[in-house]
């Protein structure tokens, strides 16, 4: 069946409520801390009873989760339950999870596959985590900007920016150990070259991560395969992780594509 002609065609406006909800889990989604009601109102131009009733309405459904020393909202554990639902259905998910449980394992590393969503951010789309006792800890569902540190230059490197584009990119970014323009930018020419890129102690303090795009048919990046490991290793060792994250994305690559 046609997709497009099985669904109803949009002869009545959106219901002003669900375009509510939705801004405001988007929103909320796009933030590290919490907000409260007033400034959530103010940003998306909603009156505040409204924004109110629909933030009460979010919480009774766990979708919002209301801390009331702050008086703040953040996104609830109902979001991350129904992005793993979703996910699970996804082919690129299903196809990385034997490639990426290897990885974990060869490498004693935290194997994070991540997808390019709205507003330019990268979610946490799948995991695959060593045997290890002492992990790194990362969720299905968590969110960073698409340039922010091995996985956003990984991203990076497959649009073959300018250096003025690369530094727009950079300007937004926050890091708990930041890098040079300089630096940043020669990392992504040297991605450019060798097919990943590199992290150590810059997006996370103590951490290092090596990620590489995966190419769709057409050459376009939509997710991001990376390895997260606590730092220490030496850059032989993550020049080696590197190769095997950067062969293990090209060969899901290339599945998809010959799927697809």
């Amino acid at each position: 069946m046609n997709v497009a002609t099985s669904l109803p065609a949009l002869s009545r406006p959106p219901v002003g409520s669900v375009v509510q909800a939705v801004a405001v889990l988007r929103f909320l989604g796009s933030r590290q801390d919490g907000a409260g009601v007033t400034a959530i109102a103010r940003a998306l131009g909603i009156g505040p009873s409204s924004c109110f009733n629909v933030l009460r309405t979010l919480v009774a459904e766990d979708m919002v989760a209301f801390d009331p020393v702050t008086k703040s909202y953040t996104l609830g554990l109902g979001t991350i339950d129904l992005a793993r639902r979703a996910l699970r259905r996804d082919a690129v998910v299903q196809a990385a999870e034997g490639p990426m449980a290897a990885l974990a394992d060869a490498h004693d590393a935290a194997i994070g596959l991540w997808r390019l969503a709205p507003r330019d951010r990268l979610v946490l789309a799948a995991l695959a985590e060593s045997e290890a006792a002492t992990r790194i800890h990362m969720v299905v569902g968590q969110r960073q900007p698409a340039a922010a540190g091995a996985t956003g230059r990984a991203m990076l490197a497959t649009r073959r920016l300018d250096d003025g584009a690369i530094a727009a990119a950079f300007a937004d970014l926050r890091w708990q150990n930041a890098p040079s323009l300089a630096d940043y930018r020669a990392e992504i020419r040297a991605t450019e070259a060798r097919g990943f890129a590199v992290d150590v102690d810059q997006i996370n303090r103590g951490i290092a991560t090596v990620a590489a795009a995966i190419p769709d048919e057409s050459g376009v990046a939509r997710f991001v395969l990376s390895a997260s490991m606590f730092a220490g290793r030496d850059a032989a060792a993550l020049d080696l992780i590197g190769a095997r994250v950067h062969e293990t994305a090209q060969a899901l690559g290339r599945a998809i594509s010959r799927a697809a």
